[in-house]
């Protein structure tokens, strides 16, 4: 409900009613194809969990083209996309990465956002300064965002606005991992758990959270 206006409240005034109604198409796209991938990828079908991280997959996917004049067509395959990348991932990499990756950000934040970034990247290149992909209002892009303008430059910003973002997420990541390391540790049915730290109702329970109680330190 929340992500357009998550997504459009950095963008400029003027375009922020643009980036809400792209991330609304992303979002419907990523709920519908959640079903879809779903009933390929898992034996056992589909479920809320699979259609809850669809969506939200799909809502960060946009994250990124949501502010380029792009067909309501090319947004609902952005959203169709990242709600397969973050499916394959949940199915086949998140079992692997489990004790690292207790929340699954990988997989719903990280991939996802990767394939906005290279979605973003390709508009750049095919977009601006050429006819191959139409971009609607493309006149108002240099007063609205003046460093998409040119075709070459706007996709080497791209590049550099998508290697800081990993940069800073891989090293916010690996402070936080030793700080966990030499602060102490939670057992893995813990994590993320208000158990450990809250007194919470009896009948407040959660699925993975058997031995929350137990605490290691």
């Amino acid at each position: 409900v929340t992500y357009p206006s998550f997504n459009a409240y950095w963008a400029p005034a003027s375009l922020r009613v643009y980036v809400a109604t792209n991330t609304f198409t992303s979002l419907m796209a990523g709920g519908m194809f959640a079903f879809i991938w779903a009933n390929l990828i898992y034996p056992e079908g589909p479920s809320v969990l699979h259609l809850q991280d669809g969506v939200l997959a799909a809502g960060v996917a946009a994250s990124t083209p949501a502010c380029m004049f792009l067909e309501p067509v090319f947004m609902m395959l952005v959203g169709a996309g990242g709600t397969l990348v973050s499916t394959l991932s949940f199915r086949y990499l998140q079992p692997k990465i489990n004790d690292q990756d207790t929340q699954g950000i990988t997989s719903l934040h990280l991939l996802p956002g990767l394939w906005g970034a290279f979605i973003m990247e390709l508009v750049t290149i095919v977009g601006i300064d050429n006819n191959w992909v139409t971009l609607q209002n493309q006149h108002l892009m240099k007063d609205i965002m003046p460093h998409y303008t040119q075709q070459w430059s706007s996709a080497i910003t791209q590049a550099l606005i998508t290697a800081f973002s990993l940069f800073v997420g891989g090293l916010s990541g690996a402070l936080t991992g030793l700080m966990a390391k030499f602060t102490g540790k939670i057992a893995l049915g813990g994590s993320y758990s208000d158990h450990v730290f809250w007194i919470v109702p009896d009948d407040f329970t959660h699925i993975g959270e058997e031995g929350a109680d137990f605490k290691v330190m």
